[in-house]
């Protein structure tokens, strides 16, 4: 059920990223074509590492329509084979026909386009954290937070080498799972994996953050925070459960904090074909102390699992942590609380509750509150260091892709310094 894996230039002007945030090769309608290149990393998370200047939707058309060729491009390296080239942005990562669900026989591509409107919100956060760089912070309202760690979560969920194995019943790493798998697929009428992980990435698309946490805290109020770990790594999911995925969203959006990371002056980061998600680091012995995301060669944004918080030090056995990135030292965003710290909106919260917690957050009171983020400005070899944990994990039938040359260079000259790269 839970995947996990192993462990610049300046800043662009402002375009039309979150207007054009999913472009596909045609409209999308019920009437689409069948064959459709559905991307798994957005059009305009990739056109931040376009080769070029940018160019407007008006500049890309008119080029389009005097040539016959996709005007946006990206350097392009194909683990496979060792080749580097240039290819089209809607060439490249992406699978045709990935997001169809041919239940939906009203339109195929629901999903593409539900997908799309959640990307146009997040590109327009992210294009405003792009224009706080220079601040050194970032504000967040609790909406815009909770939108933006639901396009994360849907990032990870929505890559195509889920959609056959997330559900496969009999997977090794979903013996657990097997039976409710199984349960699931009979009571719903689904006849492959596949099918349901489509029906849980439309749930996720279009279920807020707040009930998608209502529902977990219907779980956790019922079974515990404890059995319900143990259903996930030792003993079994049961049947009934029919919003256990909902939990699955919640270990990601409670269990870590949120940090915005920027590339040293001069550096940049890569992306790689499974940059967004990837697990790093171990706490405790079990894997996963950071997620990481690329959404552009100056920002990251990592989780950082909560109990590695500053104010968790004394609690925290010596060694607990294993890592490549412990020299790194986000801090955890600050709360700015609409009716104050100890406002009566704050005190009635029963902050041991997930239902209590779950209800004030939805709620308008809690709609209001703030969270200031402190850009963490990574230093050059803390930069080449990241880029090395991305290198690591990319599958040998992987993909990278980079911003300029220089960069990569010294980003592939520190990695291949590593002592384990040594023969």
């Amino acid at each position: 059920m839970t995947r996990r894996r192993r462990s610049t230039p300046k800043q662009q002007p402002r375009t039309d990223f979150a207007e054009e945030a999913q472009k596909t090769d045609k409209s999308l309608s019920s009437h689409a074509p069948m064959t459709q290149y559905q991307h798994f990393i957005p059009r305009f998370i990739l056109r931040r590492f376009q080769v070029g200047p940018m160019k407007s939707k008006a500049e890309r058309q008119r080029e389009f329509r005097r040539t016959g060729v996709d005007p946006e491009y990206v350097y392009y390296y194909d683990i496979t084979t060792g080749t580097l080239d240039i290819r089209p942005i809607g060439k490249v990562y992406g699978v045709p026909n990935v997001y169809q669900d041919v239940r939906n026989t009203n339109n195929i591509n629901e999903l593409e386009e539900k997908l799309a409107e959640i990307e146009r919100q997040a590109a327009s956060i992210i294009m405003d954290l792009h224009k706080a760089l220079p601040q050194g912070t970032f504000t967040l309202n609790r909406r815009s937070l909770e939108l933006l760690r639901k396009f994360l979560f849907i990032m990870h969920y929505r890559n195509v080498s889920y959609s056959g194995t997330y559900f496969q019943a009999d997977h090794p790493e979903n013996a657990g799972a097997r039976q409710w798998i199984e349960s699931f697929m009979k009571a719903k009428g689904v006849q492959s994996p596949v099918e349901i992980w489509l029906h849980f990435l439309r749930y996720y698309l279009d279920t807020s953050h707040s009930d998608i946490m209502r529902d977990a805290a219907e779980l956790v109020e019922k079974y515990g925070e404890e059995r319900l770990q143990k259903m996930m790594t030792e003993s079994h999911i049961s049947p009934d459960l029919e919003h256990f995925p909902a939990y699955t969203y919640h270990t990601h959006a409670d269990n870590y904090f949120f940090s915005i990371w920027e590339a040293a002056e001069g550096e940049e980061f890569i992306i790689t074909h499974n940059a967004f998600g990837l697990w790093e680091g171990r706490a405790g012995g079990c894997p996963g102390l950071h997620r990481i995301f690329i959404v552009s060669p100056r920002i990251a944004i990592v989780l950082r699992l909560v109990i590695s918080r500053p104010d968790m030090k004394e609690y925290i056995k010596p060694g607990s942590f294993v890592s490549s990135l412990l020299n790194v030292n986000p801090a955890p965003p600050t709360p700015i609380y609409a009716s104050g710290e100890r406002g009566a909106h704050i005190d009635h919260v029963n902050f041991q509750s997930a239902m209590s917690l779950a209800r004030y957050r939805s709620s308008q009171e809690g709609g209001n509150d703030n969270f200031v983020f402190k850009i963490t400005k990574l230093s050059r070899p803390q930069t080449l260091e990241f880029n090395s944990v991305l290198l690591v994990n990319v599958r040998k039938t992987g993909s990278l892709t980079f911003l300029s040359r220089g960069s990569m260079l010294r980003t592939a000259r520190a990695f291949r310094s590593l002592p384990a790269n040594f023969e």
